[in-house]
């Protein structure tokens, strides 16, 4: 379940004097954190997930936190990482692996990173975006990759003495193998994966291994150039991105669209320095999408409250929990691409090392929503090392500045990713789209429609009846569809809300992944006494929907509702339920997903048992 809860209320924090955070007390934080990530590899050398992400994920932290190559735990993830890299068809997973084995910086790697780049450019749908699978490569082309990499040849005349090839950074599309040239031919050929549907997720992973790709001579700007003109027709009038278009727009999603934009100047400063070599900058001072995007992210950042790490710790100290860890990440990866010392004014980094700090287990590790696999300690790591996947990125692209925050207005949203921090304002301006139906290129500087044609807009659906929505929203696909659900999502009346539930029996499963978010949306403007009787609705959609919706709005006072939903009849229910528990207290008593009826009973009683003795009256 990827977007269990949609985004959670905002909490005011009070501005105290910023101090930086202490060096020693992040150094402690990272030692900690390195030696929990290390007990949770596995024997095999994998950590605990279905893909090899994120095995990749944790070699690389591991090398970003200062641990030497020939560490056992990095040599062991190489090898589980290149084992499955051949037959890896996950974007999340040949991402990651690609900036695995980049920043391993073993030359017999060449030929694995190579085939993992060409795969997703093979997976890049023709809007731009990527979805979670791109296509395979065949049963010889494997075998070819494993000869090569082992230093032999299957053919006379085919070999590459690897070792001498040129340094990173300055290879071309001469330096591939045959083969490779011959695949990246049918690419071109083909064409995309597919005409849509992708996310802005899988997408910005893509998108960090394209970058790095084209250093090995992977012609990929064309992919970044893509990637680019989707975000630039998708950004939303607040300036922000959600995780589909159409979708309300969440922090990190904003993030993953900025950095788009900023490897599309990248791009663009390539092209350029293709025809001129003595042209070394690209001038971004002028991109006004990044500019409102920027503008919309520092909704998100707020001000530390001043504690440097090694005092004692304030009455009130942040909380972070499900998505948190990602947005944090991802912030990271924007600030560093683009030289960032603040966003909206904002220390940014002090901001997160406080949060980071604060949420730090016994144990070293960091637990959200994907903490079971190590994912989570891995962003916190990457967020405090300051860890830069793109600097030569960052050494390209300049003159952007730090825009300023939004002037506060009552009553105004923010973006939120579920389970953050809460930043210092509450309601804030949205921050307008480039006027005049322009958009700006990436070379800077706005070009009117005239001249560039303008971002597609989503389909119209004039349709009001709640009968032909649903019926919208069952038949359609893409936009269309999601366009029904924000109707159903948006409209007054019972009778949306009706059919709303009725077409999420009917859709396939991406349909009924997107409904079950409107759904969850639509609940949270209702008072909390409607969502209180939703609990006990007999749909199961319903309650699990009131449920979300609760979290979202911070609802604490039915907390002991929530808890008799752990062991309501229907899985998809008790899992919201423990979700939403966790993000209301930031606690996790359980139960497990799989968890028996004794287990689950126990769980019920020690959340009962907490309640008591936190709200005792």
């Amino acid at each position: 379940m990827r977007r269990l809860l949609l985004f959670l209320a905002i909490l005011a924090l009070s501005a105290y004097e910023v101090r930086a955070v202490e060096r020693t007390a992040i150094t402690n934080a990272i030692d900690r954190g390195v030696t929990a990530l290390k007990r949770m590899q596995q024997g095999d050398g994998s950590w605990p997930h279905a893909q090899i992400g994120a095995t990749a994920l944790a070699g690389l932290t591991l090398l970003e936190c200062g641990v030497e190559a020939d560490d056992p735990a990095v040599k062991a993830a190489a090898t589980r990482v290149r084992e499955g890299g051949f037959t890896c068809t996950h974007t999340y997973s040949l991402s990651l692996a690609v900036l695995f084995l980049d920043k391993l910086g073993l030359s017999s790697d060449t030929p694995l990173i190579e085939s993992m780049i060409v795969r997703l450019l093979a997976g890049q749908n023709t809007d731009g975006t990527w979805s979670y699978n791109c296509p395979s490569i065949g049963a010889e082309e494997i075998r070819r990759l494993q000869a090569e990499m082992s230093g032999r040849v299957l053919r006379a005349g085919t070999g590459r003495d690897l070792a001498k090839m040129p340094a990173t950074g300055k290879r071309t599309v001469k330096d591939l193998a045959p083969e490779i040239r011959a695949q990246l031919e049918m690419v071109g050929r083909v064409g995309r994966a597919g005409p849509a549907g992708g996310d802005n997720s899988n997408t910005q992973f893509a998108t960090i291994a394209l970058w790095v790709g084209r250093r090995y001579g992977v012609p990929t700007q064309g992919a970044l150039i893509r990637i680019d003109r989707h975000y630039r027709a998708t950004q939303q009038p607040d300036g922000s991105w959600g995780y589909t278009r159409g979708m309300a727009g969440s922090a990190a999603m904003t993030c993953a669209g900025i950095l788009g934009l900023a490897c599309g100047h990248g791009s663009a400063l390539d092209i350029k320095k293709a025809k001129d070599p003595k042209v070394d900058k690209q001038d971004i001072s002028r991109d006004a999408n990044l500019k409102v995007g920027l503008l919309a992210l520092s909704t998100a950042v707020g001000n530390p409250i001043g504690w440097t790490g090694n005092a004692p710790r304030p009455a009130v100290m942040p909380g972070a929990s499900g998505k948190a860890f990602y947005f944090l990440w991802s912030l990271e990866r924007v600030a560093v691409a683009l030289n960032l010392e603040t966003i909206g004014k904002k220390n940014w980094y002090n901001w997160g090392a406080e949060i980071l700090l604060a949420n730090q287990h016994p144990n070293g590790s960091w637990n959200g929503e994907y903490g079971g696999s190590g994912v989570d300690t891995c962003f916190a790591l990457l967020f405090l090392k300051k860890a830069n996947l793109t600097r030569d990125l960052s050494g390209g692209i300049g003159g952007f500045k730090d825009p300023g925050a939004r002037i506060l207005k009552a009553g105004g949203g923010s973006l939120k990713e579920a389970g953050t921090v809460p930043p210092t304002g509450i309601g804030e301006k949205t921050a307008p789209r480039p006027s005049g139906g322009e958009i700006t290129k990436p070379g800077g500087g706005e070009t009117k429609v005239g001249g560039t044609k303008s971002p597609p807009r989503p389909p119209v659906v004039e349709e009001t009846n709640p009968t032909k929505l649903r019926e919208a929203a069952i038949r359609g696909t893409g936009e269309r569809r999601q366009v029904a659900l924000n109707k159903l999502r948006d409209t007054p009346g019972v009778a949306y809300t009706e059919a709303l539930v009725d077409a999420l029996g009917k859709l396939d499963s991406e349909g009924r992944r997107l409904g079950r978010v409107a759904l969850a949306e639509r609940f949270t403007r209702l008072k909390d006494s409607s969502l209180r009787n939703y609990l006990a609705d007999m749909e199961p959609e319903i309650r699990r929907a009131a449920t979300l919706a609760l979290a979202a709005r911070g609802s604490k006072a039915l907390i002991p509702d929530i808890i008799r939903l752990l062991d309501d009849r229907e899985g998809l229910v008790q899992r919201a339920a423990h979700e939403a528990l966790k993000a209301l207290t930031g606690k996790d008593f359980g139960p497990e997903r799989d968890a028996t009826p004794a287990d689950r009973k126990k769980a019920m009683a020690d959340w009962q048992k907490w309640y008591r003795e936190r709200f005792r009256e």
